[in-house]
């Protein structure tokens, strides 16, 4: 690296480092970087630098990567779903609250400025931006808003061949049109494409059909195809409502996570996005315990959100035990705020408290890296 790319961060306060075993602390140390490589962590830089900072009242630390959020339409729900009720589906608010409150594509851009913000506030240097097409927002123009906020952001428009109805508040009815969500895959696919050609070089794409329940075997079996020739990451919302789970058994005889299995679709390229409601969770009561380890086998990542699900007193069973068996967990904000300290934070409180101990996990097998020999989608975004 030429002395003109190289910028210093002079006795930073405190760095948070890896050692190459670990993250540690360190104080009063230099941090310089050359365009996106840092060349140097430790006690007083020698080399030349074309600028220098003064990191004294500073800390410095690796940015965050958000592995799942919805940042066009989740802050107009601020202070209206934060306690909602909905009994007839275990609370969860995806059958009866999720379409109240509509978003334009204005809204959606303004929306997405706010989540953005947040994200940058918490640390936060790479976000996986789960959209809806539906919202009518040109692509153009939300790439331009995301790529102005200097972050990576990879861009997975979502689709689907069915969309929930209920009618009476504890049943729920698929409006299944197939033709609808063969078009919307064919939009995404295309949105996909302009994202990683961006002329910001920041922009990036993810294959997304929307949730198990609402999309086709063959739809989700496309899509796989097509992240598998692309080479992009997959995520599938997945186990995440009592709702869905006895829904996919009644369909298939399948748990929603061996149905992803049967399919084809779940593997290393794989995120789940939530996989809180797998077979062995008390709320079921289901008769195998079997989705554990189809996940650690398939070396499929988890996307944990635990805020939005604590608030209706649902959490993974649990985060520590999904660690331990080797399965690589990434941390979202699927809803507001967009605030990765507090997700993280809550990830380990709820997994202490669901865990019985405090043990279940800690702050440093919550920063690990991903295992050895394994190219998780985590770690590739």
């Amino acid at each position: 690296m030429q002395v003109q790319d190289t910028t210093v961060i002079r006795n930073a306060a405190w760095v948070i480092a890896w050692n190459g075993t670990q993250h540690v602390y360190m104080r009063g140390a230099d941090v310089a970087f050359a365009g996106s490589h840092i060349t140097y962590v430790g006690p007083k830089y020698a080399g030349e630098a074309a600028r220098e900072l003064d990191g004294t009242n500073r800390l410095l630390m690796p940015g965050l990567i958000n592995i799942h959020s919805h940042a066009a339409t989740e802050p107009v729900n601020k202070g209206f779903r934060d306690e909602i009720r909905s009994p007839g589906f275990w609370h969860s608010p995806l059958y009866e609250f999720l379409y109240l409150i509509s978003v334009d594509a204005k809204g959606a851009l303004a929306a997405v400025q706010v989540a953005m913000g947040e994200l940058l506030l918490s640390g936060v240097t790479t976000a996986v931006h789960l959209g809806q097409l539906q919202l009518g927002v040109d692509s153009n123009d939300l790439y331009e808003v995301l790529a102005q906020t200097g972050m990576r952001v990879v861009i997975g428009p979502m689709f689907r061949d069915a969309r929930w109805v209920t009618r009476d508040g504890h049943s729920v009815d698929y409006d299944w049109d197939i033709a609808a969500g063969r078009g919307d895959f064919e939009k995404a696919m295309r949105a996909v494409e302009l994202a990683q050609s961006h002329k910001s070089g920041k922009l990036f794409g993810m294959v997304c059909p929307a949730q198990i329940d609402t999309c086709t075997p063959e739809l989700i079996a496309d899509a796989f195809a097509f992240a598998e020739k692309k080479n992009l990451p997959f995520q599938i919302h997945i186990a995440q409502s009592p709702t869905e789970f006895f829904e996919v058994a009644r369909r298939t005889g399948k748990t929603p996570i061996s149905l992803l299995q049967s399919i084809g679709a779940l593997r290393e390229r794989t995120i789940l996005g939530h996989c809180i409601f797998l077979d062995h969770h008390p709320w079921l009561h289901w008769s195998t315990r079997h989705d554990l380890d189809v996940i650690t086998e398939s070396g499929a990542s988890v996307a944990h959100c635990p805020v939005e699900f604590l608030r209706r007193g649902m959490a993974l069973r649990t985060l520590g035990g999904y660690i331990r068996r080797g399965i690589n967990v990434g941390i979202g904000t699927d809803t507001y705020p967009h605030n990765m300290l507090e997700e993280m934070r809550m990830a380990a409180y709820a997994a202490r408290i669901i865990g019985e101990t405090v043990d279940d996990v800690s702050t440093m097998s919550s920063m690990r890296r991903p295992l050895e020999g394994r190219a998780h989608s985590c770690g590739r975004i």
